[in-house]
């Protein structure tokens, strides 16, 4: 089981079996840039690639403002944990529901106040010898951006007015190519929060193929001290 304290008051425990995607750090880089931004009563949201619905339930403990929670994934396994974890956290049923859906494909046309994309945004050449996508399917694409532009396309039309967006660009994938596509398509957008990471010691093993998927311009890294550094943005869509 894993533990997440979230403030002074509450705790997040999560189960996860070994086909569930295991939240990384960019997970919890979206709960942060969620937390400054939850403040209007009574909002509906919905958890998009929820995995074992570490945002989704972390989100409804802090607020009592969430009087409705979607969580979706195009696994049956992460949901099934999502809903075992739901129950851990004693989340009540009229809260929450769960959709298997591949993106918006399943969802009903509803509006949301807050959608959360934490869907696969990687390459999937990269997700192949990555140690977070173990025993997990990653259909993003080789550059990594197939998930994330079929989610640009559709978003609108589940959005609220005055409702926001909050979602990961991570530059293991052509971050030009989404940039571009937001540029393109008018869509306004801020940059919340950027960290910068070492990309996993497992991975540095494949050094070679990092380096040829740079030049094919699916990824992006830089190299300083005998390392590979990635980078992750927090996107919101304003």
């Amino acid at each position: 089981m894993i533990k997440v304290k979230l403030d002074t008051k509450n705790k997040l425990h999560l189960n996860s079996s070994s086909k569930v995607f295991t939240p990384t750090q960019t997970t919890f880089d979206l709960i942060d840039a969620l937390k400054k931004n939850i403040k209007k009563k009574n909002i509906q949201i919905i958890d998009m690639g929820c995995g074992n619905g570490v945002i989704g339930i972390a989100l409804l403990k802090l607020y009592k403002n969430i009087t409705n929670a979607v969580f979706s994934d195009v696994s049956l396994e992460s949901l099934k944990d999502c809903k075992k974890n739901l129950k851990l956290n004693k989340i009540h049923k009229e809260n929450y529901e769960l959709i298997i859906s591949d993106v918006f494909k399943e969802i009903p046309l509803k509006k949301f106040d807050i959608i959360i994309n934490d869907i696969s945004g990687i390459s999937q050449l990269v997700a192949n010898i990555s140690p977070w996508f173990k025993r997990v399917s990653c259909i993003s694409g080789k550059n990594g951006t197939k998930l994330t532009l079929n989610f640009l396309k559709n978003y609108k039309k589940y959005l609220k007015k005055n409702g926001k967006v909050f979602f990961p660009i991570i530059s293991l994938s052509n971050e030009k190519i989404i940039f571009n596509y937001l540029k393109k398509n008018r869509i306004k957008y801020k940059i919340i929060s950027e960290r910068i990471w070492p990309i996993p010691k497992p991975m540095m093993r494949h050094k070679a193929l990092l380096r040829k998927l740079k030049l094919k311009k699916y990824i992006n890294f830089k190299e300083q001290y005998g390392l590979m550094i990635a980078n992750t943005k927090i996107i919101s869509l304003i």
